[in-house]
């Protein structure tokens, strides 16, 4: 699961600087700038929040306090 998040999160990094690399080129409009911009910053921000929670995890199973609630 960790490698697909961080597939997800490369290919939104990917699909961000190609577009706005279009965009300075003229290459698409605005409005599809837009939505393929909005569209990277959801990939990115769900792939930083797998790993967050996940971090989050790993760290509570190391600690004494959570061993006893979880």
């Amino acid at each position: 699961m960790k490698k697909t998040a961080l597939f997800i999160l490369v290919a939104g990094i990917l699909i961000a600087v190609l577009t706005y690399i279009a965009n300075l080129t003229d290459l698409i409009g605005v409005k599809s700038f837009f939505k393929l911009g909005f569209l990277a910053l959801t990939l990115m921000v769900i792939s930083a929040g797998y790993f967050l929670i996940s971090s989050v995890l790993e760290w509570a199973k190391e600690t004494e306090f959570f061993k006893k609630v979880l």
